[in-house]
């Protein structure tokens, strides 16, 4: 084994599923940006919890309504993945730019793109700051899954996006 660097280690654990988290705008339109750093924390209760740059703009609306949905979208919105994670919602309608249809998500007023494989919508329990990032635990307030969608995942340590193939 070589000595690496932590960023340099998700392209040893490629792939990874990319996702992209819907928060609501104060005008009540839906905020999407990339994430990458997500995970399952608990299945019962159900509890997920990703990590949000600081700089983020959905830290930012995350902090007034603590409500998220969390979108695996379908290989078909990878360059939606891209759009949304080079410019600011704060600044840009990133769902106009990136012309995407939306769909409602039971039990939330946040919207989420289409096609997803999954959805997942949760509320902020608790936050830990983690340096350059904030990272958030999150309680689950409903799953929803379309089996028939293939997932987008990140490859070469994100460098990439494409499907998942097997060896």
């Amino acid at each position: 084994m070589k000595k690496i660097t932590i960023s340099n280690a998700p392209a040893y654990t490629s792939p990874n599923s990319m996702t992209l988290i819907c928060t609501e705008k104060p005008d009540g339109t839906t905020n999407l940006a990339t994430l990458a750093f997500w995970a399952f924390a608990s299945a019962n209760p159900g509890k997920i919890m990703f990590s949000l740059n600081k700089g983020a703009y959905s830290l930012e609306l995350l902090a007034g309504k603590k409500e998220v949905v969390l979108a695996v979208p379908g290989v078909e919105l990878t360059g939606a993945l891209i759009e949304c994670g080079t410019c600011s919602g704060r600044d840009t309608d990133k769902i106009a730019k990136a012309g995407l249809t939306m769909q409602e998500v039971e039990g939330t007023n946040i919207k989420a793109p289409v096609p997803c494989r999954l959805l997942i919508h949760a509320v902020v329990a608790g936050t830990m700051d983690a340096d350059d990032h904030v990272v958030h635990l999150c309680d689950v307030r409903g799953v929803y899954g379309d089996e028939e969608v293939e997932a987008v995942f990140g490859w070469k340590g994100y460098a990439e996006f494409g499907a998942a193939q097997k060896k």
